[in-house]
């Protein structure tokens, strides 16, 4: 029997959801941090699909646990927090009470069309369970396609120039955070989860604000294809521990998750002589 999973995960940003956010302005991307932090640099990280297959060899489903002989490690809501959070986030949670955790259902369909500003009649593509990465990126992914789509939206210009950060996130967390569906499609819960983010959520006539880092930590530790890329930055910074592993959101263009690589191995190398880097 094989001990290791197999399953696609993500390695690295499609490379229309990098030019997308290229076209972002500066104030597209000051919300961006605002509400979702370092997330946006996912786009620049190159991950490795053999780290996440072998450790979850390692994985105990039921204590909810990496057991190493007698060492256990596990995320925690901190270091996921820690990964993902910048000036702005942390700046957006003391201006606005973060709820408890939210599970993020299935918005509506006429959710859907208002918050994205579409009409109904056109918005045939957003009617099922989940969406397309190509609908949303041909409708928002650049500030030209509101001319080429102006029938579809009822909103003005500056109206949908608003929306395109949140259609960004929606196309960033389901392809890189939260990919469950086939064919570069988003789950519609997805959307649910971004519009939260931006705009808070109405629970019994108050609006009300979640974090998103209890959703990261649930779906990593459930669905190891999900959130791999912060799953690897995180097992990263315990295997190397002390070899001055980097933020997340200091991350660049030059894939610093790909120069950690040899730090891995090098100190897995140690860890199996002194068992005394595992933290």
């Amino acid at each position: 029997m094989n001990r290791f999973l197999k399953f696609d995960i993500v390695v690295e940003a499609l490379v229309l959801l990098k030019m997308w956010y290229n076209d972002l302005n500066v104030f597209h991307k000051r919300d961006l941090n605002k509400y979702v932090g370092a997330l946006t640099k996912l786009i620049n990280m190159v991950g490795w699909p053999e780290l996440v297959e072998v450790l979850t060899g390692y994985w105990d489903n039921e204590r909810m646990v990496f057991q190493f002989e007698t060492m256990e490690i596990t995320p925690t809501i901190k270091e996921i927090w820690d990964e993902i959070d910048t000036v702005g986030t942390g700046l957006e949670r003391r201006l606005r009470k973060q709820e408890s955790i939210l599970i993020p259902n299935k918005p509506t369909f006429e959710d859907i069309i208002n918050w994205l500003g579409l009409w109904k009649d056109y918005a045939y593509w957003a009617e099922g369970t989940s969406v397309s990465f190509m609908n949303l990126y041909v409708r928002f992914g650049h500030a030209s396609f509101y001319a080429n789509y102006n029938q579809e939206f009822r909103v003005t210009f500056r109206e949908w120039d608003w929306i395109r950060p949140l259609a960004f996130i929606i196309a960033l967390l389901g392809t890189m955070v939260f990919p469950q569906g086939p064919s570069l499609s988003i789950n519609t819960r997805v959307i649910m989860l971004a519009h939260t983010l931006f705009h808070g959520h109405l629970n019994q006539g108050q609006m009300k604000y979640y974090p998103i880092a209890h959703v990261i930590l649930s779906d990593m530790t459930s669905l190891f294809q999900g959130c791999n890329l912060l799953f690897q930055w995180w097992i990263l910074s315990h295997l190397a521990k002390g070899h001055g592993t980097q933020q997340l959101h200091t991350l660049d263009d030059n894939n610093s998750l790909k120069v950690l690589n040899d730090v891995l191995f090098w100190a897995d190398l140690e860890n199996r002589k002194t068992r005394g880097r595992w933290a």
